[in-house]
């Protein structure tokens, strides 16, 4: 049984914890103001020319709709990403360690990262249920022998050597075991 200690981990270091993304995220909204700014200077002046007294309700309908679809296309670089890692760590959950990730080349970098780290988890995973799974069956063939050669009526000598294999065996499995539980703690 675990004590239940845990490691509480960073969280950032502020506002400003994933510069990369952010910046580009910022220019974004600075390139979508600009793009706007100017679609409106446009219809302002075709409102001007041809008087049309709907502008501004006109240019609301169009703000939203800019809004809206440069948005829509702008987050399926994070939103697809998302939904895949989301549904990988479920399955994690579960104990399904045989998923692997992977993302589009025009997916965002800091979420690539983040890729790689569940994909090494992943990985870790396995492996750890590989060692623990081949540390039980042979721990599980050691018990067998050892009860196979007391049935047979094996001499006092070799049962102490089968009882000492199995509790090397036993020690292993417990050392896997804990090597296991020590990776799963976060």
């Amino acid at each position: 049984m675990t004590t239940g200690k845990r490691r509480v981990l960073s969280t950032g270091m502020g506002y400003l914890n994933a510069v990369g993304p952010q910046a580009r995220f910022i220019i974004f909204l600075f390139g979508v103001l600009i793009a706007y700014t100017f679609i409106l200077l446009i219809f302002r002046k075709l409102a001007e020319i041809l008087q049309f007294p709907f502008f501004f309700l006109i240019a609301l309908i169009i703000l939203v709709f800019f809004i809206g679809v440069v948005g829509t296309l702008y987050s399926h670089r994070f939103a697809g990403p998302l939904t895949r890692i989301k549904k990988t760590i479920d399955h994690l959950a579960r104990g399904d360690t045989s998923v692997a990730l992977r993302l589009r080349e025009s997916d965002d970098p800091i979420l690539k990262d983040l890729v790689t780290s569940i994909n090494h988890l992943c990985e870790q995973s396995r492996n750890s249920i590989a060692l623990v799974r081949e540390t039980a069956q042979d721990l599980s063939r050691a018990v067998a022998d050892l009860s196979g050669a007391a049935h047979r009526g094996a001499t006092v000598e070799d049962l102490r050597s089968q009882i000492e294999l199995v509790r090397k065996k036993h020690d292993l499995f417990e050392q896997a075991v804990r090597t296991v539980t020590k990776r799963g703690e976060c």
